[in-house]
């Protein structure tokens, strides 16, 4: 059934069932809908929105919900005129345990569901659902647009009232409103899924020992991870005009010739920061061909690099160095190593994985052999040591 194109200055409420609902107001609202997929705070105002243009007077709620099944549970996502409980004393006693959910459940997505089709009004009227829960709300019928279907839960547009009034307004327009609706929340879903993977993947490259970059061809920084503002801090790198750059000539040299023979396609160098320190540098090449084999590639990026050794900053010979010169274990010489490089016990413990009480265990140690009584004694004396 088609609706008719009238003036939109005339009423659109379904309560006046005789008059027809004017296309410029479905364009508006199907505008709407779209401006929800990429902003869902505003789901809200736009349920509202479809309420008044298309329910009759006395049908004052809406709501879109989501409904597991096992174990039972629901939540309300969006809503409008719902009173403050309700969505916990449906969730609570209600949620699939109640016939409309039972009967509804089958349904396909995008079907629109009548319940006086499924469970008569006099029947429902003896249900605990209507004495416990509808009856207090004036509410014995629902239209429900079924939305989506997914691992034992379903989203459906509720909207309810008392069943005897006239739908026929509502009915032709959800009709209309319904697959923009269901592409709406659809593409919601996959921006958030989205959002939670990258998400995700920024707090593992966080939680990472290295400092992380992504680079395009022109070694413009796509992203980074927390770590290299450190680097940037001790003078290894500089992130000016949003490009990569190394303080040292050599190590800038290096990365500037990456990619440009015919078979380099990584590299691994010792870049110097500005107290001469040594840091091991890694660069990977992403050729375009590999791109859709690397999950979470971000779209441009022509290049990683990885700064870090992932135990001590310094290079592995630096521990064995400071390992004979004062009789360290290697794992006292990796705390000394982090130590000098700025990191508390507490970094220590956090990136390697065991307790600050272990870390302090081997710094009674360390200060026995290296003849130091503090922390800030114990890095003076490595930064004096020849390298």
């Amino acid at each position: 059934m088609q609706l008719m194109v009238v003036d939109t200055k005339a009423q659109t409420r379904g309560d006046q069932g005789d008059l027809p609902l004017g296309w410029e107001t479905l364009d508006h609202l199907i505008g709407q809908i779209y401006e929800c997929a990429l902003d869902p705070s505003q789901w809200n105002a736009t349920i509202e929105q479809i309420r008044l243009a298309l329910c009759p007077a006395e049908w004052r709620t809406a709501f879109l919900m989501l409904e597991r099944r096992n174990p039972p549970s629901a939540k309300f996502i969006a809503w409008t005129n719902v009173g403050p409980g309700v969505e916990s004393m449906y969730s609570t006693v209600f949620a699939y345990n109640n016939p409309w959910s039972q009967r509804t459940w089958p349904a396909r997505n995008g079907q629109l569901i009548d319940t006086d089709e499924i469970l008569p009004r006099e029947e429902l009227r003896k249900t605990g659902l209507y004495r416990n829960f509808l009856a207090a709300m004036n509410v014995d019928r629902t239209l429900c647009l079924m939305l989506d279907r997914r691992d034992g839960e379903r989203l459906g547009l509720l909207l309810i009232g008392p069943g005897d009034r006239d739908l026929s307004v509502l009915r032709r327009g959800l009709r209309v409103l319904g697959p923009h609706i269901q592409r709406a929340v659809r593409i919601s879903h996959r921006i958030a899924s989205a959002e939670a993977e990258s998400s995700a993947a920024r707090a593992a490259a966080n939680r990472s020992r290295y400092a992380l970059i992504s680079l395009d061809k022109d070694f413009n920084i796509l992203s980074v991870n927390d770590r290299v503002a450190q680097y940037e801090a001790a003078g290894l790198i500089t992130t000016t005009g949003g490009k990569l750059a190394f303080v040292d000539p050599a190590s800038q040299q290096k990365l500037a010739t990456m990619g440009l023979g015919p078979s380099r396609d990584d590299l691994a160098f010792q870049a110097l920061d500005r107290a001469g320190r040594e840091r091991p540098v890694l660069g990977v090449l992403i050729r375009p061909k590999t791109i859709p084999y690397i999950g979470g590639a971000i779209p441009g990026a022509a290049m990683i690099i990885t700064i870090g050794s992932g135990i001590g900053e310094g290079p592995v010979l630096g521990i064995d160095r400071l390992a004979q010169w004062f009789g360290l274990t290697p794992t006292e010489a990796r705390v000394v190593d982090a130590l000098v490089d700025g990191q508390t016990p507490q970094d220590y413990a956090t990136r390697n994985g065991v307790s600050v009480n272990a870390v302090r265990f081997h710094l009674k140690h360390i200060f026995l052999k290296t003849e130091t009584a503090s922390q800030a004694q114990l890095v003076a004396k490595i930064a004096n040591m020849p390298r």
